[in-house]
């Protein structure tokens, strides 16, 4: 399967390369932006390129599609978005994102979101997109309600990130 492009009035959608890898270690690398992420603040361009290998692994692998937001006016990769956790079996998978802060409260994620989740639901045949959030990530939680996911609960000690238990709140959106 070729990885397929989306376009949006500003961004293009499209499959990372290694070309990308100073974009992503630049907000990468940032402690903001590693906040509620899985992993700690890259320290180098190779981390930028391992992340980059492995979200391309996991669409070859068949296990999700993480697309790179690449902002028109500049030709630069400002964030990604994707799914990841793809149960078929289950029609569901889980959703993931992240933004250089420059980019932050301009909408461009809700922007990026809106055609992924049309892609998930018409050509992933998924019924359910599931995120998980960080009880603090109160942009997050705004991102997803203004698109409609329905908070479903916090689950307790749900991830071991950065050395530690971390509660997940879990958010839900059905296609109906």
């Amino acid at each position: 399967m070729e990885f397929p492009v989306l376009e949006t009035e500003r961004l293009i959608l499209r499959q990372l390369t290694l070309s990308d890898s100073q974009d992503v270690f630049e907000y990468f690398s940032q402690d903001q932006v590693m906040k509620y992420y899985d992993l700690e603040a890259f320290k180098s361009l190779e981390d930028a390129r391992n992340i980059i290998e492995h979200f391309n692994t996991e669409f070859e692998n068949g296990k999700g599609f993480r697309w790179a937001l690449e902002l028109k006016s500049e030709k630069k990769v400002i964030g990604t978005c994707g799914y990841h956790n793809w149960y078929r079996e289950h029609f569901r998978a889980e959703i993931g994102y992240e933004l250089n802060p420059l980019f932050w409260k301009q909408s461009f994620m809700k922007e990026a979101i809106l055609p992924i989740l049309t892609f998930g639901f018409e050509s992933m045949q998924l019924h359910r997109v599931d995120a998980f959030i960080d009880p603090d990530n109160i942009s997050s939680e705004k991102l997803l309600t203004s698109l409609n996911f329905q908070e479903e609960g916090t689950m307790k000690d749900y991830f071991f990130e950065k050395g530690k238990f971390v509660d997940a709140r879990l958010f839900g959106l059905i296609n109906k």
